[in-house]
C-alpha cells in the first residue's frame, strides 16, 4: 500500500483504464450502428468519423482522469458533477487490489501492441532502403523496380517513395502508368503510410471485428482520395476507372508478397475496385461532416462514461476487497 501523491496517480490512471474500457464499448457499438451509413459522406468527412472512432475512447479517458482529479473535484463549482460521479480513498492505493491488476494488465496490453507495431516499422525501414537501393530511381519519389509482377505501391514513413514493377509497365500503356504514377504520388503527399500505422495502432484497442472494419474503411478512403487526386489533376474519371479495372484484372494473376501487406504499404488495387470506380462515376452530393452533432455526441459520452466508471467502481468493490 502506498499513499499521498503516487497512490494519487496510480488511482488515476486506474479510472482512465475504466474509462476508456466504457468509451471503447460505447464507441464501438456507435460505430457498428452507423458503418454502413459513412458511405454517404464525402471522403475527408469520413476520414474525420473514422479517425474520431479511433481517438475518442482516449479523449473520455483523460477527460474522466482530470474529472476525478482534486482539480475538478475540489472546485466547488463542478459540484453537481460531482455529485454523480466520484473516487473513494483516491490518495490510498493497493497493490494487491483490482485497481492494480487492472492497471497492469493494461500497461502489458498496451506494451504489447507498441512492440508489435514498432516490429512493423522496424522491417519497413529495412524493406524500403532494399527496394530504393535495387530500383532505379525515376525522380525524387518514384523508383522502378525490377520484377514481373504487376505492382505498385507507395512506403516508407517520413519520407514516403512509391514503387512501380517493370512487370506493369510491360503490360499497360503509358497514360496508365501516368495515372497510376499520380495515384502513388498523392499517397506520398498525404502521407498515407505514416498515417495508416498510427491509425493501425489506436484501432489495435478494439476487438477484432471492429479493428478490421475500421482499417478497412480507413484504407478504402485514403485509395478514393488517391483517386481523387489524379481527378484533380486534370484526369478524367473515367480514364482513372478504367485505369484502375485494367490494374485489377491483371494484378489478379499474381499474388502480393505477404511482407508487402502490412499498414506501411499502400497499394493501388488493394482495396474494394468496386467502390472505388462506383465513387469516381458517381455525380451524387456526399454528405459533409455534421461537427455540432459530434461534439455533442463525445461530450454525452465523457457523460455516462463518468457515470458508468463510478457505477462500475461501486460494483466491483462489493465483489472485491482491498
Amino acid at each position: 500500500m502506498i499513499s499521498g501523491d503516487w497512490a494519487l496517480a496510480f488511482n488515476l490512471l486506474t479510472v482512465g483504464v475504466l474509462a476508456f474500457i466504457v468509451g471503447n464499448i460505447l464507441v464501438s457499438l456507435i460505430f457498428w450502428k452507423i458503418k454502413d451509413k459513412l458511405k454517404d459522406y464525402a471522403i475527408s468527412s469520413r476520414k474525420s468519423f473514422l479517425w474520431l472512432f479511433v481517438l475518442t475512447p482516449w479523449f473520455v479517458a483523460f477527460s474522466i482522469m482530470l474529472f476525478f482529479s482534486p482539480l475538478v473535484q475540489a472546485g466547488s463549482g463542478f459540484v453537481w458533477l460531482t455529485g454523480l460521479a466520484h473516487w473513494h480513498h483516491p490518495n490510498v492505493f493497493y497493490f494487491l487490489s483490482w485497481h492494480s491488476f487492472s492497471l497492469v494488465i493494461f500497461i502489458v496490453f498496451g506494451c504489447y501492441i507498441f512492440t508489435r507495431k514498432m516490429m512493423v516499422l522496424y522491417k519497413n525501414t529495412d524493406q524500403v532502403k532494399l527496394l530504393r537501393s535495387l530500383g532505379t530511381k525515376e525522380n525524387e519519389q518514384v523508383y522502378i523496380i525490377d520484377s514481373p509482377i504487376p505492382t505498385a505501391f507507395t512506403s516508407g514513413l517520413i519520407k514516403p517513395s512509391s514503387f512501380i514493377s517493370t512487370g506493369l509497365i510491360e503490360q499497360m500503356s503509358a497514360e496508365d502508368i501516368e495515372i497510376i504514377t499520380q495515384h502513388e504520388l498523392a499517397h506520398a503527399h498525404y502521407s498515407d503510410p505514416l498515417k495508416k500505422w498510427l491509425f493501425s495502432f489506436f484501432a489495435a484497442y478494439y476487438v477484432n471485428n471492429i479493428r478490421h472494419f475500421l482499417i478497412s474503411m480507413m484504407s478504402l478512403s485514403m485509395e478514393q482520395d488517391a483517386d481523387s487526386f489524379c481527378v484533380k489533376n486534370q484526369q478524367s474519371p473515367q480514364n482513372v476507372a478504367t485505369t484502375l479495372i485494367k490494374f485489377t484484372k491483371l494484378a489478379a494473376k499474381y499474388t502480393t508478397k505477404a511482407q508487402y501487406k502490412n499498414e506501411l504499404f499502400v497499394h493501388f488495387s488493394l482495396y474494394s475496385v468496386e467502390q472505388r470506380t462506383m465513387h469516381l462515376l458517381n455525380l451524387k452530393q456526399f454528405k459533409t461532416f455534421p461537427i455540432g452533432t459530434v461534439l455533442v455526441t463525445i461530450l454525452l459520452l465523457a457523460l455516462i462514461s463518468a457515470t458508468s466508471v463510478d457505477g462500475l467502481h461501486h460494483v466491483i468493490e462489493t465483489l472485491f476487497t482491498h
